[in-house]
Formats: structure tokens, sequence, C-alpha cells
């Protein structure tokens, strides 16, 4: 077992490693806990199952997570706790990907204006982007993630068994992750991540924890020194305003969010090489790694107009300016404020076409 702290202004994390989900289970358990749990993963794991099983009571199971991240759900988890009359001391144990670490931190920061909160992310893109960082939310008005707040958890922990199980495109939802905090960090850790494609593709677990540790220590070092997102966290950014316009565009039939990203990073990519920010050499490079990956793309709808309007309702967004995050070079991220709106559009309108090709 390996501990991190992550120390913010306001409280700190404990990173927990652990192999075995049984060992991870164990080391969370205490009184005075609720779980909040993904329904598939309840129903998958007989381990899962059966820590479930001695708190019957007190687990709140969540199906659909992203589509049912909403006020109806909070408010169904508020009568929940309070039918088990929760105190502060309470503690909610989010177990599941992205979503619930989303919904469940939302719940933690807000009921009783805060309980303490353990998270047990499932997912890769759980544990090297959802879990870190305490940024908690619900979807509402179809936009994805536009109610919440910064709740930070009292524990994550990470398990790499959880990984094995994991179907190919849902692995590579959480690389997307991974890969953008290599390309906003450096050139070394692209090319560490290039370097080792085939242990990668397969999943290779000595390697996998080692790539996750990187990938949480890079997020955890910009959020340590700007937690409130008013300087470099803007940087975790990078694809995710293309990403978000993306995903929010298919909310009527839920799409990956690593997917929506990976094209989103391929458009801020194409779209810094367009405004002269970034060579061609390095913008081939970070988009040749992209690809090398086999994405499923097919499921997910391109729509310019409804993209574009998404992006102009991004949160991100100051002076009723879409604000970007685009690269002058690897390591070299840029907040970009766009001016030229119309332009912008046409981009995006040029690059679908050019992606479907």
């Amino acid at each position: 077992m390996k501990k991190v702290e992550i120390i913010s202004k306001t409280k700190s994390t404990n990173l927990i490693f652990k192999h075995s989900i049984e060992d991870a289970l164990i080391e969370i358990f205490r009184n005075n806990q609720s779980i909040f749990i993904d329904q598939k993963i309840l129903e998958n794991s007989k381990v899962i199952q059966n820590f479930a099983a001695n708190k019957t009571k007190e687990v709140f199971i969540i199906d659909s997570p992203e589509e049912n991240k909403t006020l109806s759900q909070a408010e169904k988890a508020y009568n929940f706790l309070s039918s088990i009359n929760a105190n502060r001391d309470h503690e909610i144990v989010a177990i599941g990907g992205g979503a619930v670490t989303d919904f469940a931190g939302f719940i933690a920061a807000t009921y009783k204006r805060g309980l303490n909160l353990c998270l047990v992310p499932t997912s890769l893109l759980a544990q090297v982007d959802a879990s870190i960082g305490g940024k908690t939310a619900i979807n509402f008005a179809k936009i994805k993630n536009l109610v919440g707040s910064f709740y930070i958890p009292n524990r994550v922990l990470i398990c790499s068994e959880f990984l094995e199980t994991l179907d190919q495109q849902e692995y590579l939802n959480g690389l997307t992750e991974v890969i953008k905090h290599a390309i906003i960090t450096s050139i070394d850790e692209v090319n560490f991540i290039s370097d080792n494609f085939e242990k990668i593709n397969k999943r290779d677990l000595n390697l996998l924890n080692s790539i996750v540790e990187r990938s949480i220590n890079i997020k955890a070092n910009i959020i340590i020194n700007d937690f409130e997102e008013t300087a470099q966290r803007k940087y975790l950014n990078f694809g995710h305003t293309f990403g978000h316009g993306i995903e929010s565009s298919n909310m009527e039939n839920p799409i990956l969010h690593g997917h929506a990203v990976a094209i989103g990073m391929m458009m801020a990519l194409d779209y810094s090489k367009q405004k002269e920010l970034l060579s061609d050499e390095q913008a081939d490079i970070a988009l040749g790694l992209i690809k090398s990956f086999n994405y499923d793309f097919s499921n997910i709808k391109l729509n310019a107009d409804e993209i574009f309007q998404f992006m102009k309702s991004d949160k991100k967004n100051k002076n009723s300016k879409i604000n970007l995050i685009l690269l002058k070079a690897f390591g070299e991220p840029v907040v970009y404020e766009e001016n030229d709106p119309d332009g912008l559009r046409y981009f995006i309108g040029d690059f679908i076409e050019r992606f479907k090709r």
C-alpha cells in the first residue's frame, strides 16, 4: 500500500493506492458511513456486494449515473440521507466512475453544508481526473456539469484491480486524460506514452500503476497551487471546451466523456496550429498520438451549430467571450479569448467535415 497526501489551502486528501478491491474496502470501512454506488458496479462485483450487504440500510444505488446526475436525483439522495439521520460526521463513500464521484461529491458538499467524503474511483477516467481536484457537479438544462462546487474529499482509494475489468473503450475513455496531462506538461511525458504504447494498449499493470500515479501527480501539482481555477488550473481544460460542446450536443444519447475530449483535443490542436501558436511538427506528434489508440467515435453526433451554441454557454467563458485552452508547445498551454466567434464557428464546421473523411 502506498499513501500520498494532497494538501490544499483548505483541506488535505489522503490518496491510498491498493491493488486488491477487497483490501481497498477493508481500508475504507468505518462506522457512520453510507455508500453511493453505480448499480452496474454493485451487480458485477461479489466483493462489493458482500461489503454493501453489511450496510443494507445505508446504500444509495445509482442507475445510469451520467443520465441521472440531476437535481431530481439529488433530491432523492437528500431524502435518503435524511432517512438514515446522517449527521455532519457522516461519511459518503462513492464507488463508481466519474459521474458517481461527481454526484456524490456534490451531495456531500451541499447536505448539511458538508459531510465527509471518500472516493473509490472504479474507472481510469475517475482515477486520474474526476476524483482528483475537488470539482463536483450535476447536469442541468441539458448542459453538462452546469451546477456544482469545489469540495475536497477526505480520502481517495486508487485500486488497480478495477482497471482489469474495463472494456477497451471505457479504458480509452480514461486514457484521454492521461494523454492530455502529458501534452500540457512536457515533451518528455508525451514521449513516455509514445515509447510505451504497446504496454499501455495491452494494459500492463505495472506500467499502468506508474502512469496513473504520474498523471495524478501532474494534476495534483497544478491544483495545489490553484485550487479555485484562477490561473494554471485552467490549463487542465485543454480540449474540454470543444469536448463539452460535443458532449452536451449528445446528451439525449450520452457518449463517453473521454471520447468527446479526444476529439476536443484534436480540435484544439488544429485550432492552435491555425492561429499560428503551435508548430506543424508538434501538432502532428500530438494528433498522431491520439489517433494511434483505437477510439470508436462511430456513435458520436457532430453538429457544428449545436457544438458552437453549447460552447457559448460554457461556464469558463468570460466577458461574453468563449475561452479556449490552446497550445504554444508541449508544456505551454495558453488561455485564448476568442474575438472572432464567426471564425470559430466556421472552423468547427470545417474540422467536422475533415474529421468525417
